[in-house]
Parts: C-alpha cells; structure tokens; sequence
C-alpha cells in the first residue's frame, strides 16, 4: 500500500474507541481498502504481534503467552482471516478474544464468519465495515496534495465516482494523475482493466479451486438466483459454494433471492474463464443461462445470451413469443434493436410480428410506420384462410382497440363490432393491456376521460360488451373504471370503496394482477387524501406481497414509483434518493414509462432541480399531444405551471388552461392531490378564478377548500427548498436538535445557559427559514435537509 496513504476519518475513530475500551476489532471490507495499512499505520509507535493466515503454519510460540496482572494490553493483529481454515487455530484465536491481558484485531475480506458470531455477540466486537474503510472527499483531497497533484473539484467528484473509496484504485488514478493523465472515460476503463487483471492474477489464484470454477461459470451472467446458478454450473452443491464464496471475500451480495458479484471481479473472472475453458466452453455456459430466462419468459436477457453465444436460430422465436404478449408484459420497448434487425419479408411472412411491429411503432409516436405494418397485416388478412386467417384477423382487431396514437375516440365502435367478427365464431382477442401497467383504468393503456361524464349510464349499458370482448383481462375492469372516474370528481368515498373492493375481488377469480392494481391504486389515492398515509402504505406492501406471489413482477417499477409518491408527501427526500436512481432515463423517451416520468418530475420539483423538470415535462406534453392523452395533458400542464412559478417564468395562463379543462370533466383530485405545491399558485390566483366564467365556482370552490386541506395534511409535499445547513449557526440547529429530543423552551434554555426568549426568538427564525409555521412541520423539514 501506498505511504502516502490517508487513514479515513471514521475507520480511525472507531479504532481509538476500540483501543480506550478495550474491545476486539473485527475490520473488512474488499481487496484494496487499505485493511492492513490502516493498522499498521494506527499501531505505528506501538509494539504489536502480526500474524497473517496466508503464511501458514505459525511457528510454535508465536500467539503471546498468558499473563495475568499486566498492565498493558498486549496488541495482536491476526490479517487475512477469511483464509484460516484450520478448526485448532480457529479455536485458539477464540481463546485468545476471552484474554484481559490482549488487546485484539482482525483483518478479513468478508464479513463476520459464522464461527466468529457466537463470540462477537457475546463480547460484541468493534466491526470497521468497507463503508467505514472508504476513502471520501477529505481523504482523497489529503492523499492528492501529499503527492504533489494538482486537482479541481471535477476531479475530486470523478475520484470518488470512479475510485469508490477504494485506496489501490485512487492510487492507480494518482499515478496517472502524476504522468499528466486528465480523469476521465479513458482514464476510467484502464484503470478499472488494470484492477480486473489485478483481481485475475493475485486475487483469484488463491482460492479454492472448486470456488473458482463455480463462479468462473455463472459470471456469464450479472446476477443470479440459486436455481439460476444450478442450471449454468450444473452443480448440486450451489448453496454450500455460496457459503463459502461468502467468507472467501466482501465481493457477493444477496438481496432479494438475487446474488450480485461486483463489476471488476465479474470482469476478472469473464477473463480467466476464456482462457481457461476457451471460447465455446464459455458460450455453452452462456446458453444454459439463456435457456434458462426462456423457460421463465425473461425475454430480454435471454435474448441477450443467445446473441451472444451464437444461437441466431432461436431469436425469431422469441421475437414471436414477445409480439403475442401485451405491451404491459412484453418488452418491445427493450427489444426494438433486435425487430428493427429483422427482415421485412421476414416479419410480413408473420402476422404476430405484423401485429408487433405495428405496436412497436405506434408506443415510438411513429404512427406512419405504424400504419404501414397495420395495413400489411390488413392485406395478409384478406388473402389468408382458416386458421390463420382467424389469427390475423383478432390481431387487427387487437390493433384497431390498442394502438396508442391512434387515441380512444373511435373504441367503443370497435368493440361493438368484435363479437359478431370474433367471439361468436369462436375466436378472441390476443393478450390484452388496459392499464398499461398503471394504477389507473381511465388514465392506462387508454385516455378514457371523455367517458367519465356518462360514467354510470356507460357501465350500464356499454360494461357488459367491454367485459364480454376482453374477457379475463376485463374482469374489474367496469367497476374499477366506475371508481376512479366517481374519485376524481369527489364522490362518494364509500361509493367509490366498494367499487374499488368489488373489482379486485373480481379479479382474483379468473383476473389479471394489473386490473386489480388498478383499483388498489385508486384505493391508495383515496386514503391519502382521507390524510391516513399508514394506510395508504400498508394496502401498496400488502399488494405488493400478493404481486410477487403471483410473479406479476411487470408491475414492480410503477409501484415502487407510488412508493416513492408517498415518500415525497412526507418530505422523505432520503427515500426519493433511492429511487430516483432506479428510475428511467428520459434521454430515450420511452411512452411506457410516463407514470415513472411524472414521478421524476415529482422528485425534481421536491429537489429543486426545475430545468431538469421542464425538461422531462416538455417530452411527455409532446407525447401526450401526439396521442390524444387528456389526463396526462392536464397533468403536465399542472405540473409546469408549478415549475415555472418556482423559477420566476410566466405560469398564469397554463395553470388557468388545466383548471378550465378539468373544470369541465368535474375532476378535482387531479389538482387537489398536489395539496402543498399547487395551493401557493392557487392562492395568487385566486381573485382571478374567481370571476372566471369559464369555470363552474360550485367546483372550483371545492377544489380550493380540498387543495388546502391536502396542504396541511401533507405540508412538505414538494415543498420548495429554502434551507441549507450554511443557513443555520451552530446555536440554531442545537436548537433544533434538541426539539427533536423532545426538550421544551425552558429546558433549552437551561441547558445551552440561555435566557427563553432568546430560545424563542431562534426558534422563530428556524420556522421562517424552514417556511413552517408549527414545530412539527419544522422538525419534518429539518430532517427532509439533512439539518437534524
């Protein structure tokens, strides 16, 4: 390790506090952390026995004999600990953790061992995890400057981007760094190369062999589950090499089912395994994998295997597999490369690819090429007999309902026509999408809001014919459909319960999962307005229970975007954090994920990022204009009205735009359910509304009355950042803190050896600052800004 290196903060400080006790140190983390050199840094002035388990047998003697009475503890380092085997010296470290007289630590690459466990409980150790051990922006600063390298504060960013923490990857960096070499992508992938050779040559070489060739084997893939890893290695003793893979290093995470091995060893171990099975040994790994995702329908990485280990033949099949399923289930999006490759005469030969490709382009707003494969498919259908001619012909009709540019205005003309061209010869529709995946049956697969002012009379007359076309994928649907349309004109709330209730009880007899998401959606939305956000909880994670049960896992990313809409009602910017970095990358607009979309423009608001939100905004307006999409129109209009009033642009006129739109459906949640970020633009506007004629002042009087109470239920619902921690002296936020502690004025008072009104007086300016008027709310936003 490198001399100049700089011991991290927190590593240290636990280190002092293990020495003043004294407790046994258990510290580790992966190759390059800087284990060792920390110790031996902090025991530099200090005698200690150094001992490492590479460097097997010990000679006789070696571990201190015991003495009692000593006054100081004698320091043992015991490294490398995830190599010691040995159950006899594993029993005589134990022994030597009870002694008074030893002052203990041990250096591991993996986690607590399961033979250490019993004893750390017991005395409970000191751990120095890797998070502890990584190297952050003062110690990289610290490690430049000792070196003698000028740097920016791009160059520290990037540093802890690229080096994460990690002391042999930053001194890597640093030697180019010396050369001349400017931090960048080049820089990045040589780097990451020179430590994935490091990890081949060093590393690797010393594990077990039975270890390494099982992982040498999966790392075909990026993760795995047990069953996965069984099928690629052919191995029945998967769990045992896990196990043991485990306390060989820090370099396998499980989380959910799902084993991860980190990028620069999955790197090391793809190389090792081409030069020690070669090339086709490799690709049949790869095709077990592959073979695999198909048997569960994972089209996508399956597909990704074939490619790459050479079996062509069976990317058609799947491709036709993909086109059969709906786009809420299947991956055309993700897919669109390996359609676009095909041949023309290829996919014509095939109405399910017709029928795909026409799909395909339509969620691309490509609606002329769209067009053009509905027409092909149209021609093929004229010229074809029997049984395929039955299956073109529930394909186009399929398309005739479903194409999203092609809007909702002419739907129910079409469904009219489906029993006598389909159902009553027998046939029927192919997979069918209403909700898209959304927790919505008016705002889904479709824009159906033009049907909401004959909402009652329309599930009456028209639901028995909707139901009856779509079959199972209807079951639900007409009063789940009834129960959003009566919710957002503010019916009511039992009403629109037992609607919900009754249709995703209906769906669980013969249903799909996505219908019944709908209506939890909606159920969700209610009891968060009913400001009883417990609920609305505790109904989204027992659904999700039920999802994953029925490994309805295409539902997955929309919810865990509601999730993160309750997060942003109670400011927990922590959580929005998290999610923001699962979320989509608008740069490749996709129409599949526009419910994630205004999610993210949710998130960017609550962040303060308002270019970053018009911009995403700008992209689902356009693609809400290209298709005819009412509600998301409205929506994004509100949105950006919201935007634009936060940095200072004109937002009048849009946000009276919206109100007059949805004025005329009644809707109310719409708007109302923005509570705290649109009351501020509601309140300015006001007088203006109030002698608009355009707008019904009966609902518009509601909607004030139910957007300010959704602004006190929830007042850090998007709230505008205003706070920072430079914007508090010291005095102020040991205020705070200590009204999180639950401490009254006078107690305050007495305890910082102040006078209550000047208390008070700081207390008045955090409320200011923090823009809250009680002390709750401003606690919630001080921990929402990281200031408590």
């Amino acid at each position: 390790m490198d001399k100049n290196y700089i011991a991290p903060a927190a590593a240290l400080k636990k280190l002092k506090t293990a020495r003043s006790l004294p407790q046994t140190v258990y510290l580790y983390g992966a190759t390059g952390y800087g284990k060792t050199e920390l110790v031996r840094q902090y025991l530099s002035n200090r005698k200690y026995t150094y001992l490492s388990c590479e460097e097997l047998p010990w000679e006789d003697g070696v571990l201190p004999a015991e003495e009692p009475g000593r006054q100081n503890h004698r320091v043992v380092v015991i490294d490398d600990l995830h190599r010691l085997k040995s159950e006899k010296l594993r029993r005589e470290i134990l022994a030597l953790e009870e002694r008074e007289d030893i002052w203990l630590i041990l250096i591991s690459r993996s986690p607590l061992p399961t033979w250490l466990m019993p004893q750390h409980i017991k005395n409970v150790f000191v751990v120095i995890s890797e998070k502890d051990l990584q190297m952050g922006r003062n110690e990289i600063a610290a490690y430049l400057e000792a070196r003698g390298i000028t740097y920016t504060e791009e160059d520290i960013q990037y540093l802890q981007d690229t080096a994460q923490g990690n002391a042999y990857i930053l001194h890597h960096v640093a030697l180019r760094m010396k050369e001349g070499q400017s931090p960048g992508p080049e820089l990045r992938r040589e780097i990451q190369g020179a430590f994935a050779s490091y990890l081949e040559n060093v590393v690797l070489v010393r594990w077990d062999s039975d270890l390494l060739e099982f992982l040498m084997q999966v790392s075909v893939v990026d993760e795995f589950t047990l069953e996965l890893a069984e099928m690629i290695s052919g191995n029945l003793h998967v769990t045992a090499l896990l196990e043991q893979a485990a306390e060989a290093g820090n370099f396998l995470t499980l989380e959910d089912g799902v084993y991860r091995l980190r990028p620069q060893l999955i790197q090391a171990l793809r190389t090792r395994a081409l030069k020690v099975y070669g090339r086709e040994r490799f690709k049949d790994f790869q095709y077990n994998a592959a073979l695999y995702y198909e048997m569960r329908d994972e089209v996508v990485p399956a597909l990704k295997l074939f490619e790459e280990c050479g079996k062509t033949e069976r990317i058609k099949n799947l491709l036709v597999r993909n086109a059969r399923m709906n786009p809420g289930n299947g991956h055309y999006y993700e897919l669109r490369r390996y359609y676009f490759n095909m041949d023309e005469q290829e996919i014509a030969d095939s109405p399910v690819l017709m029928a795909g490709m026409s799909m395909l382009y339509s969620m691309l707003m490509d609606g002329e090429k769209s067009e053009y494969w509905y027409e092909k498919l149209k021609t093929y259908t004229a010229g074809a007999r029997g049984g395929i001619r039955r299956e073109a012909q529930s394909h186009l009709s399929y398309l005739d309902i479903g194409l999203p540019h092609r809007g909702s205005r002419d739907v129910l003309a079409v469904m009219k026509s489906i029993p006598a061209l389909l159902l009553d010869k027998g046939n029927s529709l192919p997979e069918f999408s209403v909700t898209s995946n959304l927790p919505s049956t008016m705002n889904g697969g479709k824009d159906f809001c033009h049907w909401s002012p004959d909402d009652t009379v329309l599930a009456k007359t028209v639901g028995p014919l909707v139901e009856r076309v779509l079959g199972r994928y209807g079951k639900g649907l007409v009063k789940a459909a009834l129960g959003e349309s009566l919710y957002e004109k503010g019916e009511d709330s039992y009403k629109v319960m037992t609607l919900l209730t009754r249709a995703q009880m209906e769906t669980e007899h013969g249903g799909t999962m996505e219908i019944a998401f709908a209506a939890v959606g909606i159920r969700i939305r209610l009891a968060l307005f009913q400001g009883d956000i417990q609920a609305a909880r505790e109904l989204l994670v027992s659904f999700e229970s039920s999802v994953r049960e029925n490994r309805a896992v295409q539902l997955l990313p929309n919810m865990q975007a509601l999730c993160c809409r309750l997060a942003l009602y109670e400011g927990d910017l922590d959580t929005v954090e998290q999610w923001l970095k699962t979320a989509p990358d608008e740069m490749e607009f996709c129409s599949l994920e526009r419910y994630r979309y205004l999610t993210k423009v949710r998130c960017y608001l609550a962040k303060g990022e308002y270019l970053k939100a018009q911009a995403l905004l700008e992209k689902v307006r356009y693609y809400a204009e290209q298709t005819n999409r009412t509600y998301v129109r409205m929506e994004t209009g509100l949105l950006s009205a919201v935007t634009k009033e936060r940095a200072g642009g004109p937002w009048q006129e849009e946000l009276t735009a919206v109100l007059r739109e949805a004025g005329g459906y009644r809707f109310l949640r719409l708007i109302s359910e923005e509570g705290a970020a649109v009351w501020t633009l509601l309140q300015k506007a006001k007088r203006e509304l109030l002698t608009d004629e355009a707008l019904n002042q009966e609902w518009l009087g509601r909607l004030l009355n139910e957007t300010e109470e959704m602004s006190r239920r929830y007042p850090l619902y998007l709230k505008k950042r205003t706070a920072a921690v430079s914007d508090f002296g010291d005095t102020a936020l040991s205020i705070l803190r200590l009204q999180a502690d639950g401490l009254s004025v006078n107690q305050i008072a007495e305890r910082l050896h102040m006078k209550p009104f000047t208390v008070s007086y700081h207390i008045k300016e955090n409320y200011r600052k923090l823009n809250v008027s009680r002390k709750a709310d401003a606690l919630l936003a001080a921990r929402s800004f990281g200031l408590i």
